[in-house]
């Protein structure tokens, strides 16, 4: 009873290494508690980043990020940002790997008692991962993806939505509802989905910021509506400053996305995905549209300058 079958392949021959509490393990020995407030009410954030040719991309304003909620949510980070980048790059030469997924997962760590109050001196939990990075299909790139726009409200006040929680629930609950939507159409499947605020303003999809294109303006949600600040989104403005492409952050609806001539969305993982159709609505006359092409381009050039 409980014995591997003769032959079977040894998970630990196979098993990536992980950061986990300032040790460096396999990913099949990092347990945590089950009493971890990480596990029982989602209680800490996170980051993914990619690396290119075997190193972090903007790994720094990550680490910042990673800081900044935690310092703001009371949760302790007990590692320097050179210690973290380290244990990044030492894990990407020990599993091997050039372009890859990196997650960063830090929880409050395990509660003496259960109920909402935090302990008084929290023990969190960290856990780094790298995965070979699998990209999504070049045909998105070339076509778009498609969204839908979730029934489902972002609080303008919540004081989450600017931090990437490890409460991803109204994200995997706005996804589930498109495909619920759009089922049996499968011309018109779904790739994600986008939230409105409670005041109606256009805020971001479940992973991604979202910026649309007007008469040659770039145009983003500003922060006022109460949305992640995305590191890509935040390189994207910075493309646009140094191309001479004007940009400006704002607060609109849902009209004046439809009417755009291009829409794109942004993240570490994607990079920047031109959108084809919003609720059935095509965008634009070409996809991905002339500025979305000249920023994808200009964004792959930084991603192999940081490789090189």
């Amino acid at each position: 009873m409980g014995t591997e079958p003769q032959g079977a392949p040894d998970k630990r021959a196979t098993s990536p290494h992980v950061f986990f509490d300032g040790d460096i393990v396999l990913e099949e020995e990092a347990l945590v508690s089950v009493r971890d407030r990480g596990f029982l009410y989602g209680d800490g954030v996170f980051e993914t980043l990619r690396s290119y040719n075997g190193r972090p991309f903007l790994i720094e304003d990550h680490l910042q990020r990673l800081a900044s909620s935690a310092q703001v949510l009371g949760i302790p980070l007990r590692y320097g940002l050179e210690e973290l980048q380290s244990a990044v790059e030492n894990l990407l030469r020990l599993n091997r790997l050039t372009d890859a997924l990196i997650r960063l997962t830090l929880s409050r760590g395990e509660s003496p008692h259960y109920g909402l109050q935090p302990p008084e001196s929290p023990q969190p939990t960290l856990v780094i991962q790298t995965h070979p990075f699998h990209p999504h299909p070049e045909e998105s790139y070339r076509q778009g993806v498609r969204l839908a726009i979730s029934t489902y409200r972002r609080s303008t006040t919540c004081p989450l939505a600017r931090h990437k929680t490890a409460n991803f629930l109204a994200g995997i609950m706005a996804r589930q509802e498109a495909a619920r939507r759009w089922q049996g159409r499968p011309s018109q499947g779904i790739q994600d989905a986008l939230f409105l605020n409670t005041e109606g303003h256009v805020c971001e999809a479940t992973v991604s910021n979202i910026f649309l294109v007007e008469s040659g303006m770039v145009v983003t949600p500003s922060l006022q509506a109460n949305i992640l600040p995305g590191i890509t989104r935040k390189k994207v403005l910075e493309i646009c400053q140094g191309e001479g492409i004007p940009a400006s952050e704002e607060l609109f609806g849902t009209e004046r996305l439809l009417q755009a001539d291009e829409v794109f969305l942004t993240n570490s993982l994607m990079e920047i995905m031109p959108v084809f159709c919003i609720e059935g609505k095509g965008i634009g006359k070409t996809v991905p549209g002339k500025t979305t092409r000249r920023l994808m381009e200009a964004y792959k050039g930084l991603t192999t300058v940081a490789s090189s």
